[in-house]
């Protein structure tokens, strides 16, 4: 099990941001939160959760605007591959007293095959007119076709869908610090390797 609290605090012109990825444990449930206390303050989570069989990721995130003229951003995306699951819970919270308040919510899923599942639980509260928010979801699945187009240039079923994973969280790889990326890299190959067959 793998059940994890991270908070952070904004004040005045800091940024609070927490960069997440979780993949392995039979289940985890992990949300990681920002309380933007201070004018200017911003709070970002970047996440990405890989569920193989038997295993739950049960990943989100908490922004709590609490001053005038924050920011937060979150962007989350998960794969689920066998019949791994995996769920989105994120909050929101901007209320009515405040002005000037944004917020960026995205969550996307990745479905390997028929047996995988996601579930999603979007719960934003915004109070009174003088906030600017946008919430996107979208669910894909790996076809397929394309796993046989990509098998026709020589990549084997493994290597087929590691690149179709990869390609899926590339956006936010890149935000990873190099040494994270390369191994994230590898450890997708090597669940992918695992996935098949």
């Amino acid at each position: 099990f793998n059940l994890v609290t991270k908070r952070g605090i904004a004040m005045e012109d800091a940024e609070v941001r927490w960069i997440d990825c979780n993949i392995g444990s039979r289940l985890t449930m992990k949300y990681p939160g920002v309380i933007m206390k201070g004018k200017r303050a911003r709070g970002e989570v970047i996440s990405i959760a890989l569920a193989n069989t038997g295993q739950h990721q049960d990943t989100g995130a908490k922004m709590i605007h609490a001053a005038d003229d924050t920011t937060s951003n979150v962007v989350s995306k998960s794969i689920s591959v066998g019949e791994g699951r995996s769920t989105y819970r994120g909050q929101v919270h901007i209320p009515k007293h405040l002005k000037g308040c944004k917020n960026n919510t995205e969550c996307d899923a990745l479905l390997i095959n028929s047996n995988s599942r996601t579930d999603t639980y979007p719960a934003i509260t915004v109070k009174g007119n003088r906030h600017a928010t946008q919430h996107e979801a979208s669910v894909s699945q790996v076809s397929d076709e394309m796993l046989f187009y990509m098998q026709q240039r020589g990549l084997s079923e493994g290597q087929a869908m590691s690149l179709a994973v990869n390609g899926f969280i590339n956006d936010l790889v890149r935000e990873f610090p190099m040494e994270y990326s390369v191994e994230l890299k590898r450890l997708i190959d090597l669940e992918m390797e695992g996935s098949v067959g």
